[in-house]
């Protein structure tokens, strides 16, 4: 809703894991982000990160085998996710989204990225 798969599928040609893909099973997504990149794999991880302490999860694993960490934050407004909410199929509930907004951790250079790119209220591509 905030934009990441959206940003990540127009910008990036990496393969993708996404925590959804284990059935919310972090442990099994850290094992195949282990594999890929014991692979030498450029990987992207689409992920609703909110936290220092899960984000150090990813970035720790990635310094293991020497891969550069980029991260990009989807600083969206509010008001633009409850518009996104009322749009999708899939919609989450805004209780949900709220009690997201207030888990969050900005993510800092500090935390181990090699480049960190914050996009402010990013808008969809317009289709074609």
């Amino acid at each position: 809703m905030s934009g990441k798969t959206t940003y990540r599928k127009a910008n990036f040609n990496y393969e993708v894991i996404a925590l959804s893909y284990f059935n919310n099973n972090r442990k099994k997504e850290l094992e195949y982000i282990e594999k890929c990149l014991k692979d030498g794999r450029s990987i992207i991880v689409d992920d609703t990160n909110l936290t220092v302490s899960i984000r150090k999860q990813h970035i720790d694993l990635a310094k293991k085998f020497n891969a550069k960490v980029r991260g990009i934050f989807m600083n969206t407004s509010t008001v633009l996710l409850e518009q996104r909410q009322k749009r999708r199929r899939d919609s989450i509930p805004l209780s949900v989204i709220y009690k997201q907004i207030k888990e969050l951790e900005v993510p800092t250079m500090e935390e181990g990225f090699e480049g960190l790119i914050v996009k402010k209220d990013y808008e969809y591509p317009k289709s074609t």
